[in-house]
């Protein structure tokens, strides 16, 4: 095994080296080239405009044993000690040291600017040559069936839209966009949930090496409008005619949610004393419940209206008040329970996956300055909010168990009977930000400061189990709170992942209880501290920073209690127009319910824009 591994990791080493060759290469092939702009007449203007990364990104811990499936572990020489056979592909699948991303991407802009109006046509591109190429520890990676944007290569459509200005006396203008671009509405910096639901993130974009903010949000097929009625009141809308969820990586990928969650990934599967993963799908018994065609939210309904008051009396601060109707740009699980009883028919159980409709958002923004420091601050409310269940409860409903929350105790579901994997709930949130730039700071030209805290509160909690990873098994049983000497009060049966007797009590101990559920109120905070050396090497400014997050109390949409993360970097911009990279992200904290704890990483870019 040893002499294996060594090979394995020279190997390993070479393919580094080589793709830092292939780096510096590229690098250096497109020094010459500069961004374009072309004069058509008096009046237009055709300009085109790149951006490219190349990157890398490190895995830089062993996985965690806790978070593998035992029999999946021990197939390729790994411990585990986790019951969730559901959870862990996508750290199985990588050591410490194994390249977790090599991408190559880019996006390219082309404007055709008037006087008055324009139009906007962008496409991106990239290839990870890491998943494109390689095979995992455990499973091989497969994006045949996934979405465009989590494939490990492929060219999307961006931006496709036309502009129009009209301007008018006494301060009045009009924007109006038609087409697919993105939305900028809300004002926090750091959290999701927020007045910014309204789109549809690409979150495997944003975990690839030289993320770009750009690619952050997903544009979309709408129209939208700005208008100033003066040069203190101002109206913003838009309706969108196209449905797009937000992006998950793929199953088996070093940051999936699970081995299910993401588009067309799965089955789901049922383990037992001593499956594997193969087993449970290739065995004697079916114990795979197989995923129906997703329903995804009709691409009418989907509207918003914001206005904006500059407020003299607080130094022009700017107030919003916000309202939107949108369809829920993640999904969430429904099931379809066994249309027979018995362990032996656990396969005629589905699951199929479904995007709310109809969520309601109200918002309210406030943004201004005290002396040099920017506030920025969001309140929003959503009366209709759909949450999650926890994922095994509901496999256990399915499976006609009669202790579940999701039935009344002793009951159970009609044989093939849906049941939702959702509630809709009251959900609430409020954040508050501030920015803040200090010159001559460690002597640095500027350290830029910023700060935002976040609040959620959920109504009904004491209705519904929300949330917590299926790695710490289901909820608490209704029909008794677990004993250590009735095995029928257990929430992990003996003998489940082939764990001891020992291992099972003990989990039982741990996990067999409400703890780790969405709680009615969560909170966190989030810090970035960036300072800029302007010429510390000829035309380069070099900035270091630190990213540092902390979830303070309780578990909800944004936060899991004590849960820590620090991602340290520092980059150099020559001529404000190449780039390189480099950072490192730790997790860590007190939070018993992680399955974060384990994915530490590093990351090297280089980037550059022509």
């Amino acid at each position: 095994m040893n002499s294996y591994k060594n090979i394995l990791n020279q190997k390993k080493l070479a393919v580094c080296l080589q793709q830092a060759g292939m780096l510096v290469c590229t690098v250096a092939a497109v020094s010459a080239a500069t961004a374009k702009s072309y004069d058509l007449n008096e009046q237009w203007k055709f300009e085109t405009k790149t951006n490219l990364s190349f990157g890398q990104s490190w895995s830089t811990q062993d996985p965690d044993t806790a978070l593998l499936y035992r029999p999946d572990a021990l197939s390729i020489g790994k411990e585990g000690t986790s019951i969730d056979i559901n959870g862990d592909n996508g750290r199985a699948n990588f050591e410490k040291g194994d390249a977790i991303s090599q991408i190559v991407k880019g996006l390219t802009e082309f404007r055709l600017n008037g006087q008055q109006q324009g139009a906007v046509l962008s496409a991106k591109y990239w290839y990870d040559h890491a998943y494109e190429t390689g095979r995992g520890d455990f499973i091989s990676f497969d994006d045949s069936t996934w979405p465009r944007l989590a494939k490990f290569k492929g060219i999307d459509l961006w931006d496709a839209y036309i502009w129009k200005n009209f301007s008018f006396d006494h301060n009045k203008n009009l924007e109006l966009k038609l087409g697919k671009h993105a939305l900028n509405w809300g004002k926090s910096q750091f959290f999701q949930n927020g007045i910014n639901s309204v789109n549809a993130v690409d979150y495997a974009a944003m975990n690839r090496p030289g993320g770009d903010a750009k690619e952050r949000i997903i544009p979309v097929e709408m129209f939208s409008f700005s208008s100033a009625l003066n040069d203190k009141l101002k109206v913003e809308g838009f309706y969108q005619f196209k449905f797009r969820p937000s992006v998950l990586d793929g199953c088996g990928t070093f940051f999936e949610v699970s081995d299910v969650f993401a588009e067309n990934c799965g089955p789901l599967l049922i383990g037992g004393p001593g499956f594997t993963t193969d087993e449970a799908i290739n065995g004697p018994l079916d114990f795979t419940v197989s995923r129906l065609p997703s329903e995804y939210a009709k691409d009418s309904g989907q509207y918003g209206v914001a206005i904006k008051q500059i407020i003299l009396q607080l130094n022009n601060a700017e107030l919003g008040a916000y309202f939107s109707n949108y369809h829920s740009r993640m999904m969430h699980f429904d099931g379809i329970a066994v249309t027979a009883p018995g362990a032996q028919n656990y396969h005629t159980a589905r699951i199929l996956s479904v995007y709310p409709e109809d969520i309601k958002m109200y918002g309210l923004s406030l943004t201004g300055k005290v002396g040099k420091t920017a506030y920025f601050s969001e309140l929003n409310y959503k009366p209709n909010m759909p949450l999650h269940f926890n994922s095994t409860d509901t496999v256990y409903a399915q499976a006609l168990f009669n202790d579940t929350p999701l039935t009344a105790p002793g009951e159970t579901l009609e044989l093939g009977q849906r049941i939702n994997g959702y509630a809709r709930v009251p959900v609430t949130q409020f954040t508050l930000g501030a920015a803040t730039n200090m010159p001559n700071v460690l002597g640095a030209s500027a350290l830029s400061l910023v700060g935002e805290l976040g609040v959620n509160h959920i109504g009904d909690t004491d209705k519904y189990h929300f949330g917590r990873s299926g790695a710490f098994g289901r909820s608490g049983l209704t029909t008794g709170a677990y004993d250590p000497n009735d095995v029928n009060t257990y929430c992990i049966a003996p003998k489940t992942g082939d764990l001891s007797d020992e291992e099972v009590r003990n989990l039982n101990e741990k996990y067999c209880n409400d703890k780790g559920f969405f709680e009615e109120w969560s909170a966190g905070y989030r810090l970035r501290a960036a300072l800029s050396y302007n010429d510390a090497l000829p035309q380069t400014t070099v900035s270091p920073s630190l990213l540092f997050r902390h979830d303070v109390k309780g578990y909800g949409p944004n936060f899991q209690e004590d849960q820590m993360a620090i991602s340290a970097g520092v980059s150099a911009t020559y001529q404000q127009k190449y780039t390189a990279e480099l950072s490192y992200t730790n997790f860590f904290g007190s939070n018993e319910f992680s399955v974060l704890d384990d994915r530490d990483f590093a990351s090297l870019a280089f980037k550059m824009n022509f």
